[in-house]
């Protein structure tokens, strides 16, 4: 029997979905509007996979849910940058579809889906600035966040969301998208204007 493979990264995280700000999956585990719909870039900062170096690899994470995600029959795909190596298309792919086990969202959202994309190499334009964050595929897909800003003093809101027993993020800065978008032919969706977060993440496994 083959031992799993150990891995671990550190990335900034940028997330997008079709949910009020603040995104109520975060108490009650149940969308805005009945059904959940994403688009999350992962820029790894440091990352292994066995001997696998991933710093510097990034990708983007697209699924849609039809009510909440627990309660399954999703669709999904991952992105990764076409300038990734065989060897790290290969990592990134194991460990984002849950494959390789271990800590993070990966393999606990896996079990969610009825309908898993295989991975699509793309090249992907990231930019990493806090709640200004902002990740393009050109053709594809794209998101961009701007910060909440007070209507009174116009000044730019620092709004924190603390989860204390999160395990995709525990900490994230709030901000709202100014584009989040992807037409394409089996996730299809547009919700500019809603929720996003960004936050520093470190998963491992398994």
């Amino acid at each position: 029997m083959t031992s799993p493979v150990r891995w671990h990264f550190q990335a900034d995280y940028i997330e997008t979905c079709n949910c009020d700000f603040g995104c109520p999956c975060n108490f009650s585990g149940f969308p805005t509007n009945g059904r959940c719909e994403t688009l999350v870039g992962f820029g790894i900062r440091t990352g292994r996979y066995g001997e696998v170096l991933l710093d510097g690899q990034k990708f983007v994470f697209a699924a849609s849910w039809p009510r909440a995600i627990h309660e399954g029959n999703g669709t999904a795909c991952v992105y990764i940058d076409e300038r990734a190596s065989p060897e790290q298309r290969a990592a990134i792919t194991e460990i984002t579809y849950g494959r390789a086990k271990g800590g993070g969202p990966f393999s606990m959202f896996a079990p969610t889906f009825r309908f898993v994309l295989g991975p699509e190499f793309v090249p992907i334009e990231m930019h990493v600035e806090g709640k200004r964050s902002r990740f393009y595929i050109p053709g594809l897909l794209e998101a961009s966040l701007t910060p909440h800003i007070d209507p009174v003093s116009g000044n730019e809101q620092d709004v924190r969301l603390h989860l204390p027993n999160g395990f995709i993020w525990k900490t994230a800065h709030a901000a709202k998208t100014v584009v989040m978008k992807i037409p394409s032919s089996h996730l299809n969706f547009d919700h500019s204007g809603r929720n996003s977060f960004n936050a520093l993440v470190e998963y491992e496994g398994p």
